[in-house]
């Protein structure tokens, strides 16, 4: 809404309306003499005065253009021929975001106009309560000075009018560039399905040719079918049954012939699983004679150095294995392991029984090794009784002492890896509630760049250290930084990082490895 002035001498107003002005004075002089704070004006009455008229919107030349739905055929007539696909998508990213712009601008002008309304109502309310000065003046001064205060009520009118213009342009251009952005978006898209389609249509011209020589072919076929069935239809009828009966008795034969030969089959079979039946057997035969002929052959033929050769060979693989066995009796089954675990397998007629298998260590080895770690070697070997005792009953001795091996390997290795840490940062063990929870060893690291220390947690359960390092990557790991800036997450993702990159072949030293990339990081 906007105030625009009536710019006309004060003569032609008086030609075409009476002049309010003069006809409030001729009030005042026929009547009583105005109160002391000047006559009562409303602002319509000072408008009449001055020529100020209120213009519901502003005019704007406008471009005579036509809308291209204009040009489109009525609906009836895209009944006959289908509107393209181009025009749809010029709708959604041209049409419709003007659509959606121009509802959301209205909505805005209309509760602004309202507003307008609501503040002029106010306005006219309080100049009836008490008149503006400005309307006093006005009323009150001669042809002269109304002059003057008609002119600069011009001068306002164009300031108003031209700032009114400037917003309304500067409005509009950024309903353009919204528009704009939105048409540009639209454009984007459509250069996206355009790669996306080239993609299709070189896919499909490259299978195209294919599928047309198979449609050829097809054809092809289709038209010597069609003319054998022709050839068939126009041949004789009473020889062509005739051969039909014969194919069916064929056919018949054929099949009676092919369940004999599934039959012949079956039995095949059946011999051939007999025959490696046999083998198997005669190649188990073969093997006992041949251990059967050695145990002859050595105890006719073995000498005293034979005796002695085979207990070098027996302490060396006694050797590589860390393993002597010191007893062995039909009811119990004795070894050391690597000169430091005593284990004692009660049996019953060489039978085990798991449950009475015992576990000590041996007093020399407390003396003759610095335990560097003693709260673990306890956990370690009450995991391995447990992890004997707690088995099925149907473990033999030779299960037994290959587990036992794998489980104190698994041990050795975790223990060398934490040693490693040792040697360059203080390690803690402390055990967890129960000997099924594991330990926890806590690395001790200083920052001195950051002035700060960190301590750096690897849990480890009775499966993980068990089987190290195959269970590596279940190994949990925490971080608490006890003073300095450095941030707990950024050093427990440097070390998880190192650990997720250790392989089962490649492991020695990942722990140190850890706390040193954690180091590293605020190096």
């Amino acid at each position: 809404m906007e105030v625009t002035s009536d710019l006309t001498p004060l003569a032609r107003i008086s030609e075409e309306i009476s002049n309010p002005t003069e006809q409030w004075r001729g009030d005042i002089a026929e009547g009583d003499s105005p109160p002391e704070d000047g006559p009562q004006i409303s602002i319509e009455q000072f408008f009449e005065m001055t020529g100020i008229r209120f213009m519901d919107e502003i005019a704007a030349p406008r471009r005579s253009t036509v809308h291209q739905s204009a040009l489109r055929p009525s609906r009836r007539q895209s009944t006959e021929s289908e509107i393209p696909l181009s025009e749809y998508v010029v709708a959604m990213a041209v049409g419709v975001p003007q659509l959606e712009l121009y509802t959301h601008v209205s909505k805005d002008l209309q509760l602004w106009i309202e507003r307008i309304k609501g503040i002029y109502k106010e306005a006219e309310d309080e100049a009836l309560k008490m008149t503006p000065q400005l309307f006093q003046e006005f009323v009150l001064a001669d042809d002269e000075g109304q002059n003057e205060l008609l002119h600069q009520l011009k001068l306002i009118k164009v300031n108003k009018h031209t700032q009114a213009k400037s917003e309304w342009y500067d409005w509009k251009m950024q309903w353009v560039e919204q528009l704009y952005e939105k048409a540009d978006q639209g454009f984007r898209d459509l250069e996206a399905d355009a790669k996306v389609l080239e993609n299709i249509i070189r896919q499909a011209q490259e299978v195209v040719p294919a599928l047309n020589e198979e449609y050829e072919n097809l054809l092809r076929e289709l038209e010597q079918e069609q003319a054998d069935v022709a050839e068939l239809e126009n041949c004789d009828q009473d020889y062509l049954n005739e051969l039909k009966a014969t194919i069916q008795e064929q056919s018949i034969a054929l099949e009676a012939f092919r369940a004999d030969v599934d039959e012949g089959k079956a039995k095949l079979d059946r011999l051939q699983e007999k025959l490696e039946e046999i083998e198997t057997q005669k190649l188990e035969t073969t093997n006992a004679i041949q251990v059967a002929e050695r145990q002859v052959q050595v105890q006719k033929n073995s000498t005293h150095a034979e005796v002695f050769r085979l207990k070098d060979e027996l302490e060396a693989l006694q050797n590589l294995h860390m393993l002597q066995v010191t007893k062995i009796l039909p009811e119990l089954f004795e070894f050391r392991y690597a000169s430091s675990y005593d284990v004692s397998v009660p049996c019953k007629n060489f039978c085990p029984l798991v449950k009475e298998v015992s576990i000590t260590r041996v007093q020399n080895a407390k003396l003759k090794y610095k335990d560097a770690f003693p709260a673990l070697s306890q956990l370690m070997l009450k995991t391995a009784s447990s992890l004997i005792t707690r088995s099925n009953g149907n473990l033999s001795v030779r299960q037994i002492v290959e587990r036992l091996g794998d489980y104190w390997s698994a041990c050795s290795r975790l223990l060398a890896q934490l040693k490693l840490v040792a040697i360059k940062y203080p390690v803690s063990i402390t055990r967890g509630e129960d000997d099924d929870s594991g330990f926890t060893a806590t690395v001790t690291v200083m920052l001195p760049s950051k002035k700060a220390k960190a301590l750096i947690s690897f849990i480890f359960n009775t499966g993980t250290f068990s089987s190290w390092p195959i269970s590596i990557q279940s190994m949990q790991c925490d971080v608490k930084v006890a003073y300095g800036p450095v941030q707990r997450d950024t050093l427990q993702e440097a070390i998880l990082g190192r650990l997720r990159e250790t392989t089962v072949a490649d492991n020695y030293g990942c722990l140190l490895d850890a706390c040193t990339v954690a180091l590293d990081c605020y190096a």
